[in-house]
């Protein structure tokens, strides 16, 4: 019999701010520095509220730590002891969804909340919309950053918002030039684009401490000073974390309700293809929303990943589950009749990677393009994405925004610490953790926080050094 990982007495504890003091290893675990993956027992997948704590509020209010959605703190489980594991998911999965709530709230030209309800101005940018960008921090020849507010749209290009995307991104996680990915293609051979924002938080330390640029870098190295971006707490002043996002869209083109979409009208750059003017006049859909914040709870950070509902249908992979697509409409990223995207994409798109000598051809004529067929893939590695109370969650808060554009996105999970004190990716819950639009050719064993571990940075000659998480500090030039 495996070792339990957290204990209920650790469960019980919390600190006097009401977050949550997390689970630590066994002695024995510690002593062997052997981690028993965490496992979620099929007993207490049940759709009930963890004690004290309370669904998301659809306001503009962030949350700090999982304490934020706690209304009782004398609140003790009741749960068995073996039932640990899944509690705390849902403490995490409650944060999360407040957090893409609140993300999402219509916010003014500087990124303020505005009053009123999350869809009483469907036009208006959202709050994480006036986030900073990586190419407004991480500038040419280590020059000093935008101000924090400077709209990004205001780069020297031709935009019809002062406030525009600026989609510059074509690769998804995962992707490199040793080994290229196909780039994610929809049902109309159009490319997914993707961007990058970066919260005040993590800004504020960036700037602070010269890391945008590789001389800053190099002075922080010989200082022997460590990245540590700051947590998000309650106690004893509330104050929020360092907080990442990268976000997908799809072109809206035939086929698509944009009504069911949150959408932009971007500048979409070309990375990839000297001198081709960015393309204005296209109307994007989001259909894919990473949240990663640090918080006290979660050094190693949480991270959070949503998905539009029609994006692809399920295929489930456990052991003695039939191996089937399992469709039941009309889907953003698959028609495949034919049920072969069994891996998560279709294996004759993937294997474009046998016949390129470096990276993809971005632009290669839209006709000769195919569908990458997406799928999202299920294991006894992520499957509580799709346990009862994952469902529940997803169906209790599409409920509460029936009538918004936001009734059309769900969370896949949430993936957090179960050993905040450990080593490295502190024994990541769950295991797996993928979006498919994002990391489609590693969703059978791609984790986030595995992933993100290997973060490294590093001046010129310098050895390469821990970055906390992130790989922004790797864009330092």
């Amino acid at each position: 019999m495996k070792k339990p990982i957290i204990t209920s007495v650790a469960l019980a504890s919390l600190l006097a701010a009401s977050f949550l003091t997390l689970h630590q290893l066994s002695a024995s675990d510690k002593s062997t520095s052997s981690l028993t993956p965490p496992e979620y027992p099929a007993e207490c997948d049940t759709i009930d509220l963890p004690a004290g704590f309370h669904f998301p509020k659809l306001t503009s209010e962030l949350p700090y730590d999982l304490g934020s959605l706690k209304t009782d703190p004398n609140a003790r489980s009741k749960a068995p002891a073996q039932c640990d594991i899944f509690e705390v998911q849902k403490m995490f999965d409650l944060f999360s969804w407040q957090a893409f709530v609140g993300l999402n709230w219509p916010a003014d030209d500087k990124g303020n909340p505005l009053p009123g309800k999350i869809g009483s101005s469907p036009t208006s940018q959202r709050v994480w919309e006036a986030y900073l960008s990586p190419s407004q921090i991480f500038k040419d020849k280590g020059a000093t950053p935008d101000k924090w507010g400077t709209p990004e749209g205001a780069r020297g290009l031709q935009a019809n918002s002062k406030h525009t995307h600026i989609l510059d991104e074509v690769d998804e996680a995962f992707f490199n030039l040793e080994t290229p990915m196909p780039p994610i293609t929809d049902l109309n051979n159009a490319y997914v684009r993707y961007e990058i924002r970066i919260n005040q938080e993590e800004y504020n330390y960036l700037v602070q401490n010269k890391l945008y640029s590789s001389k800053g870098q190099a002075e922080f190295i010989e200082n022997k000073k460590t990245v540590s971006f700051p947590s998000g707490t309650l106690s004893p002043t509330p104050a929020y974390g360092a907080m990442e996002l990268k976000v997908a869209w799809k072109k809206m083109g035939p086929g698509d309700d944009p009504s069911k979409f949150h959408t932009i009208t971007p500048i979409v750059e070309q990375p990839f293809a000297p001198g081709k003017k960015p393309i204005t006049g296209d109307v994007y859909g989001l259909v894919g929303f990473h949240i990663m914040v640090r918080t006290e709870s979660a050094p190693q950070w949480v991270w959070a990943t949503f998905e539009h509902i029609n994006n692809g249908p399920v295929v489930d992979l456990r052991e003695g589950v039939p191996t089937k697509v399992t469709a039941t409409g009309n889907y953003n990223f698959w028609n495949d009749q034919g049920e072969r995207s069994f891996g998560g994409f279709d294996p004759d798109v993937y294997q474009k990677l046998s016949t390129m000598e470096s990276a993809p051809n971005y632009y290669e004529p839209i006709k000769l393009r195919s569908p990458s067929q997406i799928t999202r893939v299920i294991t006894e590695n992520n499957a509580v994405s799709e346990s009862k109370w994952t469902k529940n969650l997803n169906k209790v808060m599409q409920e509460k925004l029936e009538g918004t554009v936001w009734e059309n996105y769900r969370l896949i999970s949430t993936q957090w610490p179960s050993d905040p004190k450990g080593p490295g990716a502190g024994n990541p819950a769950p295991v797996s953790l993928g979006n498919p639009v994002m990391e489609t050719y590693m969703q059978v064993n791609g984790s986030c926080m595995g992933c993100h571990a290997g973060a490294t940075f590093g001046g010129k000659d310098k050895k390469s050094l821990n970055a906390n998480f992130s790989f922004m500090l790797q864009r330092a030039k």
